[in-house]
C-alpha cells in the first residue's frame, strides 16, 4: 500500500553478514531496504536505479531482490524487466489495513448503503497498483455485483477510479491514468478516455458535482457511484455503491447519489468525533 514519504539513509554497501550489527540480522535490514525504496517509488524500478539509491552493487541488489521475488514481496515485470512490489505485501497492507478503526467505522457505513440500495457496496483505499478494494459488502440476491477480494478498480473508466483522479495525489494517480488511456486507444475500449484532455474534461465534472458516476464500467458492465471521505482536502477513502447495469439509478440527481453523498460526510464527521455523526446507517 501506500505510506508517507520518509527519508532513508542506506547502509554501507557491504558484503552480506548472517548476523548483524546492533543485535539484528543485516540481510533483513538490506532487504527491508529495497522494500522501502519501492514502496516509495512512483513505479515499478530498474535493478540499476534501485541499486544505486540503496548504494550497493548491482549484483548484490540482485540476489536480493530474487530470494524477495521468490518470498512473494517482489515482483518483475516479464516486459520492462522492471521490479515492483509482489503481491504477498499487497495481502499484508490490506490484512493491516482491515484491522484499522477507519475500515471498522467504513464497514458499519457500507453495511447501511448495502441494506437501503439492496446492492453491494465497498471501501476504496490507494494502493500499490490503483484504487483497491479493502473492504466489500455484498447484496443478498442472485443478480448481486461481486469482485475478488484486494479488486483493482481502472483508473478512467470506473467511478472509483475517476474519483481518485479528481481528488487524489496526480504525481500518483496521473501515470497510471495515462499507461491506461494508452491501452484505450489500443484497443478501442468503448466509454473511455483516451486522452489528457478527454480525461481532464470527465474530472472537472466530478470536481464539481463532488461524486463519480459510471454507467456502464468500460470492461466490466457495471454501473457505480463512489463519492470520497475526505480529511480536508485529502482523500481518505472512496466509499463505492455498483450493481448491474440498469439496476442502480445513477442520476446525479437521484436517490442514491444523495444518499452516498450522506453516507461520506456521515463517515468523516465520525473520523474527526464531530457531534451529531451517525453510526452505521450509511
Amino acid at each position: 500500500m501506500s505510506f508517507p514519504q520518509t527519508a532513508i539513509t542506506p547502509p554501507r554497501a557491504q558484503e552480506d553478514a548472517p548476523e548483524a550489527t546492533r543485535g539484528g540480522v543485516n540481510s533483513v535490514e538490506v532487504a527491508g531496504l529495497l522494500l522501502r525504496l519501492l514502496t516509495e517509488a512512483e513505479g515499478p524500478m530498474r535493478l540499476s536505479d534501485l541499486a544505486r539509491a540503496a548504494a550497493m552493487p548491482s549484483a548484490k541488489a540482485h540476489r536480493y531482490l530474487v530470494s524477495l521475488t521468490r518470498a512473494g514481496l517482489v515482483e518483475q515485470d516479464p516486459d520492462s524487466a522492471r521490479y515492483g512490489l509482489g503481491p504477498l505485501l499487497l495481502r499484508a497492507g490490506l490484512a493491516a489495513l482491515g484491522r484499522s478503526d477507519l475500515l471498522k467505522r467504513a464497514e458499519r457505513v457500507l453495511e447501511g448503503i448495502v441494506a437501503r440500495t439492496g446492492e453491494t457496496a465497498a471501501a476504496v483505499v490507494w494502493g500499490t497498483h490503483g484504487p483497491t478494494h479493502v473492504r466489500l459488502v455484498e447484496a443478498r440476491h442472485s443478480l448481486a455485483a461481486s469482485v475478488p477480494p484486494g479488486h483493482v478498480c481502472p483508473m478512467t473508466h470506473s467511478a472509483s477510479g475517476l474519483l481518485f483522479c479528481a481528488f487524489g495525489d496526480a504525481e500518483q494517480t496521473m501515470t497510471l491514468a495515462g499507461r491506461e488511456m494508452a491501452q484505450s486507444r489500443a484497443t478501442a475500449r468503448p466509454g473511455a478516455p483516451t486522452g489528457p484532455a478527454e480525461l481532464e474534461w470527465l474530472l472537472r465534472a466530478v470536481r464539481a458535482q463532488g461524486f463519480a458516476t459510471v454507467a456502464n464500467e468500460g470492461d466490466t458492465g457495471l454501473a457505480a457511484v463512489s463519492v470520497p471521505v475526505l480529511d480536508g482536502t485529502r482523500l481518505v477513502l472512496a466509499l463505492t455503491v455498483f450493481s448491474r447495469v440498469g439496476r442502480l439509478n445513477v442520476a446525479p440527481d437521484g436517490p442514491v447519489v444523495a444518499l452516498m453523498r450522506e453516507a461520506a460526510q456521515a463517515l468523516a464527521a465520525e473520523l474527526h468525533g464531530r457531534p451529531g455523526a451517525s453510526r452505521g446507517k450509511g
